[in-house]
């Protein structure tokens, strides 16, 4: 338990703790240092701590942290490769933005449908993938099905990349349909169906959490603005006022005709 606290959960709070020095500008250096050992220990826990079952999370993000990388990456490239006022990239970027997306989704298919799953005791699939998994098809594709609607609801000619968010929302989709209907390399069908309905439900409970969250607070806004007084009119402004205001327009005003 000891070791686990060490080599784990300590890290661990790290991580949070280094990035609210970070963005507090007080210690940008050291908050950046205390998150990247923090999170270098809980990448590396399996092998400092084997005998804790937390460390089953540091293993899982180690495993799919290339892929990660890449679809961070991707989604970097195509959003500021395209029509964005800031920050704008070079065009090609948004070419090997799609294609780096592209190789993370493969690369997690074959994570599920060959030897690239995650394995942790004694040959055991690491019990955070089966969770991982459907919960990142599910939410991806309701992302970009969000995304995609709001582009065309919101956006000012962004037919094109509402399509592409479309299709993409598609190939996940239909990615999901194929683990519900063929066995893994080492999760059966079944496993992945009763996880997604789990993720569903965890997704679903996010979302109504939040707007919960998001309309309780909208209705104490409101109810303490509506107990406010009206505003009463200002009085008109005196002539030692207006002497003054015309003083300070004449010295800034001037020039030559």
């Amino acid at each position: 338990m000891l070791d686990a606290a060490i080599w784990f959960w300590i890290p661990l709070l790290l991580i949070p703790l280094g990035i609210w020095l970070n963005l507090s500008d007080k210690a940008k250096f050291t908050g950046k240092s205390i998150s990247g050992i923090g999170f270098l220990l809980v990448l590396i826990s399996s092998w400092t701590v084997p005998d804790s079952d937390s460390t089953a999370a540091g293993h899982l993000l180690l495993s799919i942290l290339a892929p990660s990388l890449l679809l961070a990456y991707g989604t970097h490239g195509m959003i500021f490769g395209g029509n964005v006022p800031v920050g704008r990239l070079d065009s090609s970027a948004r070419w090997s933005g799609a294609f780096a997306i592209l190789m993370s989704i493969v690369i997690f298919s074959l994570m599920h449908w060959y030897s690239f799953t995650p394995l942790w005791r004694d040959g055991n699939v690491n019990p955070y993938w089966i969770v991982f998994w459907p919960t990142f098809l599910l939410f991806s594709t309701s992302l970009c099905s969000a995304s995609a609607l709001a582009l065309i609801s919101f956006g000012d000619n962004r037919i094109a990349e509402a399509i592409k968010l479309a299709g993409l929302s598609v190939i996940m989709t239909g990615i999901a349909l194929a683990a519900i209907i063929f066995d893994g390399y080492l999760t059966t069908a079944e496993e992945f169906r009763d996880y997604l309905w789990l993720a569903a439900a965890d997704i679903f409970g996010t979302v109504l959490g939040i707007s919960m969250a998001i309309g309780a607070f909208a209705i104490v806004i409101w109810s303490y603005e509506k107990s406010l007084p009206l505003p009463e009119n200002s009085p008109p402004p005196s002539d030692e006022e207006i002497e003054h205001v015309v003083e300070l327009a004449n010295s800034h005003i001037g020039g030559e005709e």
